[in-house]
């Protein structure tokens, strides 16, 4: 048991002293309740009745330690700290697949274009049987990352299986440099407007982000919908230069506070920036956390853009990731709170992990007038302190009725179809579009694979939409992207909303002072869509 007293030794240099800062618990008391886990540990080795992994009765122990702290330190094993690392960095190398469990086998999702894997004929929908010689049958995805992954130009055999063969195939494919884009999609939604979609807060993001508008002006644009809906975050640093692309002139970004001194620290722009400045609107949904709130919070206090859609995750703990175990392992730990330019700290409680991870509607929070917590924005509009960041304009769209979201939610179905098809995705147009007899098949195969579908039926337009739309993906996700926002609704609305945004954006450059119905004057206009989508999803109703 040396290995594990070691460990809990190793628990306590890292805890410890925060615990013998706390008048109720002395060093004295940790070393006990210690004592008291090493006993534990070894009297389950020598006597539970069904023997556990050492390793992982450490680890277990370890995130029951951490869960008592909050619920984003988490503590990272060697796979998982790898495969972080790797996604942080911007590129990484392996064969150039996407993969995920459907129909509870591995499968390819999608190869990426120009990729080893695209060269060696690797198909959305092929299953993986084995990597090399391991079998793939209940191992988990992190592990099966990881062998997809190696050094560059090492080789990984794969063994496969397709819908249309009746035997496995195996592939040989080499390893080469895969860039880890955090720019999902970057185009011109019209001859004039930008559109930009930040996935993640990777080491990359700032110079793709900046990149991309860049080729966007070149293009002519002159108005820029940033967004950041589903972006979960990532690195601090990438935050405050995502900002000063937009918020220039050493302007405070976010401000830290936690126990320790180091921990408090204020964040500022940077003095210029390379990026033309013209209107903005940015998108945010309840996927929107952390470094996404930061930007939308600084864009917002500074009065720099319009924030549209519904309210952020409201995840405003900064977390610090600590090497351990010689750096072959992590601990992401929160060290500090942060808050908006204004004040604003907007984490959500946790108190109850139940409301924590299923969060009620923010609508309410928008529409009601009076909250305690208020603040000002650079040019006075009131900005509350909510759980996450309450959007200019309230806007919560449902994109496609729940029987249409049934069949891949469900059954797989799109997808599953979509792969018995290769000829659709081999080199679909800009502006293809899935017709009447695709659709028409589609019901077919629904029909031979016993799926219920005649209330979904009814829904042909948003049946459509759904096809294409995965049929592109399988392709080239960029293009599924810009098929999808072509009709997206929230990114329609920030279309309506750039007069608005003009206004805004006058105001921050000092050429116009703030209208007092300015506020009002969103607030009518989130009430008017509110009710023609309460309009609609009746209509959606057979």
């Amino acid at each position: 048991m040396t290995t594990t007293k070691w460990t809990l030794l190793w628990l306590f240099t890292i805890f410890g002293s925060g615990f013998v800062d706390s008048p109720e618990n002395d060093a004295h008391v940790v070393y006990d309740s210690l004592d008291t886990l090493a006993e534990i540990m070894i009297t389950v080795e020598a006597n539970a009745a069904s023997q556990a992994p050492p390793a992982k009765v450490v680890e277990g122990a370890i995130d029951g330690l951490l869960s008592q702290l909050d619920p984003h330190s988490n503590f990272y094993n060697a796979k998982r700290y790898r495969t972080l690392r790797e996604d942080q960095a911007g590129s990484f190398y392996g064969i150039g697949i996407m993969v995920g469990y459907q129909n509870k086998q591995l499968t390819v999702i999608s190869p990426l274009e120009g990729t080893p894997a695209a060269a060696a004929g690797i198909q959305a929908g092929d299953v993986i049987r084995k990597i090399d010689t391991q079998k793939t049958a209940d191992m988990d995805l992190y592990d099966a990352i990881r062998l997809l992954r190696g050094a560059e130009g090492s080789r990984v055999r794969i063994t496969l299986s397709r819908p249309r063969l009746e035997k496995e195939v195996e592939v040989e494919v080499f390893r080469a440099e895969i860039p880890s884009n955090n720019v999902r999609a970057s185009f011109m939604l019209d001859e004039k407007t930008g559109y930009v979609a930040l996935k993640d807060f990777g080491e990359s993001a700032a110079a793709e982000v900046e990149s991309a508008i860049l080729q966007l002006q070149s293009a002519g644009m002159a108005q820029l919908v940033l967004d950041l809906r589903g972006n979960p975050g990532g690195l601090l640093p990438q935050a405050i230069a995502v900002s000063s692309l937009f918020v220039p002139g050493e302007k405070l970004v976010v401000s830290t506070e936690g126990r320790l001194t180091s921990a408090n620290q204020k964040y500022f722009s940077e003095k210029s920036s390379i990026v033309k400045q013209t209107p903005l609107v940015v998108l945010i949904d309840r996927g929107s956390a952390s470094a996404s709130e930061i930007v939308a919070g600084a864009i917002q206090d500074h009065d720099r853009g319009l924030i549209i859609g519904v309210n952020s995750w409201g995840k405003g703990l900064v977390q610090s990731v600590f090497p351990i175990a010689d750096g072959k392992k992590g601990l992401a730990l929160t060290t500090a709170r942060y808050f908006t330019p204004s004040g604003r700290n907007i984490q959500g409680s946790f108190e109850s992990l139940e409301a924590y991870y299923n969060p009620k509607s923010s609508q309410k929070d928008y529409f009601e007038e009076g909250e305690p917590s208020q603040f000002r924005t650079v040019h006075g509009r009131t900005v509350v302190e909510v759980r996450g960041i309450t959007p200019d304009v309230y806007l919560a769209f449902k994109e496609t009725p729940s029987e249409v979201d049934a069949l891949t939610d469900d059954h797989n179905a799109f997808f599953n179809f979509a792969t018995t098809r290769p000829e659709l995705y081999e080199n679909p147009a800009i502006d293809w579009e899935a017709d009447d007899a695709l659709i028409d098949d589609f019901f077919t195969y629904l029909q031979q694979e016993k799926i219920p579908h005649d209330e979904a039926a009814k829904h042909r337009t948003e049946i459509q939409r759904k096809l294409t739309h995965q049929v592109l993906y399988i392709k080239d996700g960029k293009l599924a992207w810009r098929y999808l926002m072509k009709h997206d609704r929230h990114t329609r609305s920030a279309l309506e909303l750039f007069p608005k945004a003009e206004k805004l954006f006058q105001v921050y450059l000092g050429n116009e002072a703030l209208d007092s119905e300015y506020t009002h004057s969103l607030k009518n206009y989130a009430k008017l869509k509110l009710s023609k989508e309460k309009e609609t999803t009746k209509s959606l109703r057979p």
